[in-house]
């Protein structure tokens, strides 16, 4: 459904008066001029918000790793001269980054980065370099390493993960052959930034650079994620002894070997190691003081090999952490290894008060009066939905919220310490591809509202998405508006005819409490047979990373 102004035929005037009565007033974070698609994932009580950019525009294109005598390069180039000493016309940029990112993971090409990410006030956004490389000519960075920023505090410190900085390695083979590899030592590893500086914030296990990421950080720089914590498989521990023996390895780098199977660990990690929850405790300057290993929902005996994991996503100022762990579930009669919301206070793991038909749950995020929140998957009318749950850790109750309706998968974000919890849920109930819209769930009224309906009536977005929340009820939040479709040069895309091509832009957004406004009086008009031109690539792209953008918790298979 669309809206439109009940007042549209009104003065401009009485229009503006009548924008003055929404709740919330929407500003666009800037973040547009620097990529395709921009997702938050948390706000602070400053207001700054933590965001990731997908797809940068003007990556650089490094010339120098790339073959000139391939036939498709030269049949397809325009001006291959040019291009060899890296002046590239619009074309030939389009065409080599296409040729560069169609090969991602190949140690012989340049690895550019998928997204980026920034801590934004309303005018300025600043980069986190995570762990990206700065080249030695102009000292910028590389822009070669993706990051993910999760979490942010009241002091500005962001957390999150990244790929560690891309470097080249000159190697000659045994026949002579001189090749260059691209590589890094590390696949995921989280870090928290503070005050410019980057801090690593590794696993307890590291072999082949391990795992770690990092999801959030209190006012007590006590910063909560997950990391590998022991290799669990056999086989994998042999490849990797075969990569340090000189005798054993094939007629490559040792760190070219090491690289192929973290990407391996990075794929599969419940395949090859165990995982725990961890809490990395830093001083007042962001130096690591010591790593808390958490533990597990359920005790595995001495001899049993089965891999298990647990993961924690939010921790409040008292010292507690949300996650998920593997826990021994019975769903319908039978016995499951699964994953249960998980909460972490010292060295006791604890868990919601299920009932029968959970299958799984998870939690995200938990206030400083000790609520916890989250969400289960049950079965409502035969299928498997997400519902949202609230815990109360000191009266050990647990309560669960309907959302839109009850067949709607309603996932929290964010919960700040006024009870109010965002994140989105399904507004309509047809069998396929449900549409998803952002919500305010207030615990003290009770009240569940649609996002869109708090915002003007002649507002350009929509927001799909709430990702996050603080004690001034600001909200963070990712939102669709129509806009022009760009290439990974920021220039605008013409179709056949020469006409500018206009699509759902993804956006990250700022939602801002309208003191004394009001919910405006919208006219509904059924757009099922309005044309979207581009709604259908865009809400798949939303879909995509709908999770990306959640501030907590996605698990990782």
């Amino acid at each position: 459904m669309k809206k439109t102004r009940l007042a549209v035929l009104l003065s401009c005037s009485l229009i503006t008066l009548a924008a003055q009565s929404a709740q919330y007033k929407v500003v666009e974070l800037p973040m547009s001029e620097l990529g395709q698609s921009a997702f938050p994932t948390d706000i602070n009580n400053s207001g700054n918000v933590s965001a990731n950019v997908q797809n940068i525009y003007l990556p650089v294109i490094d010339v120098s790793l790339i073959n000139f005598e391939l036939e498709s390069l030269i049949n397809n180039l325009t001006d291959i001269e040019a291009a060899k000493a890296g002046n590239l016309n619009a074309a030939d940029y389009l065409l080599l980054y296409s040729f560069v990112t169609a090969n991602r993971e190949n140690q012989a090409f340049q690895q550019i980065a998928q997204r980026k990410s920034f801590v934004s006030s309303e005018s300025m956004a600043t980069l986190l370099p995570g762990f990206d490389l700065k080249t030695v000519s102009n000292d910028v960075y590389d822009g070669s390493t993706s990051t993910i920023v999760r979490g942010l505090n009241d002091f500005g410190y962001a957390v999150g993960a990244g790929q560690g900085g891309f470097y080249k390695l000159p190697y000659v083979l045994e026949d002579a052959t001189e090749r260059t590899y691209v590589l890094n030592d590390f696949y995921r590893r989280a870090f928290v930034q503070v005050n410019g500086s980057v801090v690593e914030l590794p696993p307890p296990d590291t072999t082949v650079g391990g795992l770690s990421d990092a999801f959030d950080i209190n006012s007590n720089n006590q910063v909560v994620g997950n990391g590998t914590t022991e290799i669990a498989s056999a086989t994998f521990q042999t490849s990797v002894d075969n990569c340090l023996d000189d005798t054993v390895r094939t007629d490559i780098p040792v760190e070219s070997c090491l690289r192929t199977l973290n990407i391996a660990l990075n794929s599969s990690p419940s395949t090859y190691a165990q995982r725990r929850g961890l809490i990395w405790q830093l001083d007042d300057q962001g130096n690591l003081l010591s790593t808390k290993e958490l533990g597990l929902l359920l005790q595995p005996e001495l001899d049993d090999t089965r891999i298990f994991s647990s993961t924690a996503v939010a921790i409040n100022n008292n010292g507690i952490a949300v996650g998920e762990s593997s826990a021994d579930t019975v769903y319908r009669g039978r016995n499951y290894t699964n994953g249960a919301a998980a909460f972490f206070i010292g060295d006791q793991v604890s868990t919601i008060n299920s009932d029968v038909d959970n299958f799984t749950s998870t939690a995200i995020d938990i206030n400083d009066d000790d609520i916890a929140v989250g969400y289960v998957q049950k079965q409502v009318n035969g299928v498997l939905r997400k519902k949202m749950f609230m815990h109360n850790i000191n009266t050990d109750v647990t309560s669960y919220q309907d959302g839109f309706f009850l067949g709607s998968s309603t996932v929290p974000s964010s919960m700040n310490n006024n009870g109010m919890v965002v994140g989105y849920g399904e507004v309509e109930s047809s069998i396929g591809n449900r549409r998803n819209a952002g919500f305010l769930y207030n615990d003290v009224n009770k009240t569940f509202t649609d996002i869109n309906t708090l915002i003007a009536c002649d507002s350009p977005y929509s927001i799909q998405n709430a990702n996050g929340i603080n004690d001034n009820n600001e909200i963070a939040a990712t939102a669709l508006k129509k806009g022009k479709s760009t290439n990974v040069r920021g220039e605008v895309v013409l179709d056949s005819d020469g006409l500018e091509v206009e699509v759902d832009v993804v956006v990250a957004v700022k939602l801002i409490p309208i003191e004394g406004g009001s919910i405006e009086e919208c006219n509904a008009v059924d757009d099922v047979n309005l044309p979207r031109q581009g709604a259908g690539s865009s809400w798949l792209l939303l879909l995509a990373f709908l999770g990306f953008g959640l501030r907590k918790l996605q698990r990782n298979a």
